[in-house]
């Protein structure tokens, strides 16, 4: 029943709550950046243009139908998961 104890208590759980608080926010802000990486990606994916990467050697190499594929069914798995 000391006083000075429950204000600390509760000054610690306020900090607590606070920290919950912004690390929610962060995840939130984090969701909407991805979700929009997604969705462009599939943009890119979807427009039917060639895509093409660099491999370990430096050199471009442009996706087959199959790798294409791939990626837009992870970009669309994304897509789903993070754009709620």
């Amino acid at each position: 029943v000391d006083p000075e104890l429950e204000a600390r208590k509760r000054r610690a759980d306020e900090e607590q709550a606070a920290q919950k608080k912004a690390e929610e926010t962060r995840q939130a802000s984090q969701r909407v950046e991805n979700c929009n990486r997604a969705r462009e990606a599939l943009r890119q994916l979807e427009s039917g243009l060639r895509i093409a990467r660099v491999n370990e050697k430096g050199e471009r190499e442009f996706l087959d139908d199959q790798q294409l594929g791939a990626e837009t069914q992870r970009a669309r798995q994304v897509a789903a998961s993070e754009c709620r």
